[in-house]
């Protein structure tokens, strides 16, 4: 993993910082829900679905990490990527933060001691498969670096990789150049909503903290506002911490549609799940209906 820039932006910095275990939570913030709260569905179910639901458990609690979400030699999926159900460690470590929180503060020399505080964008996606899949703990991962990911799971027969990709549907990843992200929907004007783990600039400080949310893709980069970011903002407003902090952003198309050199990046493409609610038929603002109603 190491080896693989997870994003383009992601470079990190070394830092002391105290032992996880040491953290404290700022009981103020302890309410992030709000009057909405995704549907869950029990873990294993194997369905686009379910697919989506784990994607949004730990949406808004959940901090980029870099490293979160992978073992301590860094080859492959942590003990919390590989059960069906969020973290509790994640929600506790986002709530122990403020509007300061720096993703590169957290990064220790060798092994991260931070790596089950958070998930970073392959960390985050594997934890989703593995609960989308499985309904017990311990079994083999889906943690990889996000450049190939697209074809590791392929390789594994879940599904296809297509190069370059022609159209998006819900449920489908794309691995792009050093990241990672999940297509929860097209739009009526074809922007498209994606959820993914990755840092964003708070809204005081300009801190790059952020991690699970969800986010936009517009259809053209001169034009970012689109229905996408409407229905982003929307959503991501039902978590109210986290909205205080951070603002659902779009995010270029010509960087996150374009797959990179590594002949396993591109987009992938389920065939391991089924579709008994017809979620590929769906257009994003229905998916999220039906997420969230």
């Amino acid at each position: 993993m190491s080896a693989v820039p997870r994003f383009p932006s992601e470079t990190p910095q070394t830092a002391s910082v105290c032992s996880p275990l040491s953290v404290s939570i700022d009981r103020s913030q302890s309410r992030c829900g709000g009057s909405i709260r995704p549907h869950c569905t029990p873990p294993g179910e194997r369905t686009l679905f379910s697919l989506l639901c784990a994607a949004m458990q730990p949406l808004g609690t959940t901090l980029y990490v870099y490293g979160g979400g992978w073992n301590l030699d860094d080859t492959g999926a942590g003990r919390e990527a590989v059960t069906p159900f969020p973290s509790p460690a994640w929600k506790t470590f986002f709530l122990s933060q403020d509007e300061g929180y720096d993703y590169r503060r957290f990064r220790g020399s060798g092994c991260n001691p931070w790596h089950s505080a958070g998930l970073d964008c392959s960390g985050y996606l594997g934890w989703v498969i593995y609960a989308a899949l499985h309904r017990k703990s311990g079994l083999e991962g889906y943690v990889y670096p996000s450049t190939e990911m697209a074809g590791a799971l392929a390789a594994r027969g879940l599904g296809r990789l297509v190069r370059p990709p022609c159209h998006f549907l819900p449920g489908d990843l794309f691995s792009m150049e050093g990241h990672i992200w999940l297509c929860v929907g097209v739009c009526r004007d074809e922007s498209l909503v994606i959820a993914h783990s990755s840092p964003t600039p708070s809204r005081r400080t300009g801190c790059p903290g952020g991690g699970v949310q969800l986010s936009a893709i517009p259809v053209c980069d001169s034009r970012p506002r689109c229905e996408a970011l409407d229905l982003a903002r929307r959503y991501m407003s039902q978590f109210p911490v986290w909205s205080r902090r951070y603002e659902a952003v779009s995010r270029p198309r010509t960087l996150y549609t374009v797959p990179g050199t590594n002949s396993n990046s591109g987009l992938f493409r389920w065939s391991a799940l089924r579709d008994p609610e017809g979620i590929r038929s769906m257009t994003a603002g229905q998916v999220l209906q039906k997420l969230f109603g």
